[in-house]
């Protein structure tokens, strides 16, 4: 670890000021499930470690609870009930199909969501997420706004539009409709229109794989698409999946994928071997 953070004194310190060692109370004013769903929300599930942001010092700002936070090179979303950049139109019951499987049939979970899937929510009860699911939803709303949509050129889109059918249709089809349970939805999937990219970025140069779970055995997984796409390519293929099919999201640069080629190490696009000519 860095310094300051390799000091167990310093640990300490951290603890003093953001440690909150106190037993769960029940609030009598709310429902059993609901005060279950708390329990585990900010206990075993511990949702609040990725999804609520951090000040300087690494101590979760209390004041945007669970609004979404940068986790290294991944983006863990607002799960407040906003219903533009949260889980505002999402029902108690799809969100334990999610946790339990890994997809409510639109998303798919990849990167630490997919091991948290796999490896902890798969094993919960039913009732169990039912419960986070209930609590999740009475939070207050997070005041996130949707960001202003791009408008692409024709030519823009049609060369796009050219690299997605290439590179994406086979799994994502030709409508974005996906595979049901396996394969991520682009139309009509809000995660896909957040004004972070950062997991999409992700997933094209690094790949990324559903979790196997019970109900779900397949565990679909993403090539890496650094070797073959520069980042503008990158950029434009995003762009067309976040502007079609009645979407509608902020454009993604060729910067921002350069940024995140960089930061986990992924590849540089292949130059095309060169040709000698023949004597």
């Amino acid at each position: 670890m860095n310094f300051l953070y390799n000091i167990r004194l310093a640990i300490a310190g951290w603890d003093m000021l953001f440690f909150d060692n106190t037993q769960y109370i029940t609030e009598v004013t709310q429902s059993e499930d609901w005060n279950r769903g708390k329990y585990l929300t900010d206990g075993p599930a511990h949702c609040g470690t990725c999804h609520t942001p951090r000040n300087l010092l690494g101590g979760e700002r209390t004041d945007d609870y669970m609004q979404g936070a940068l986790l290294g090179t991944w983006y863990a979303p607002d799960i407040t009930p906003n219903p533009h950049t949260g889980i505002g139109n999402w029902s108690v019951d799809r969100l334990t199909t999610y946790l339990q499987t890994g997809s409510d049939g639109f998303a798919v979970a990849a990167g630490p969501m997919a091991e948290a899937v796999e490896h902890s929510f798969q094993y919960y009860s039913t009732p169990d997420l039912q419960a986070i699911g209930t609590y999740l939803k009475s939070l207050a709303a997070s005041d996130h706004k949707p960001g202003k949509p791009m408008i692409m050129s024709e030519a823009a889109s049609a060369n796009a539009a050219l690299g997605y059918e290439v590179n994406c249709y086979a799994c994502h089809g030709l409508e974005g409709e996906g595979i049901e349970g396996m394969v991520t939805a682009f139309a009509g999937n809000h995660r896909m229109l957040s004004d972070d990219p950062t997991n999409l970025i992700h997933a094209m140069l690094m790949g990324t794989r559903a979790p196997h779970t019970e109900a779900r055995q397949a565990a679909a997984g993403m090539p890496s698409f650094a070797w073959k796409m520069s980042d503008q390519e990158v950029a434009d293929i995003l762009n067309y999946v976040r502007n079609s099919w009645g979407n509608g999201a902020p454009a993604v640069t060729a910067n921002q994928v350069a940024e995140m080629r960089a930061a986990p190490g992924a590849h540089e696009k292949l130059s095309a071997p060169k040709t000698q000519a023949l004597q």
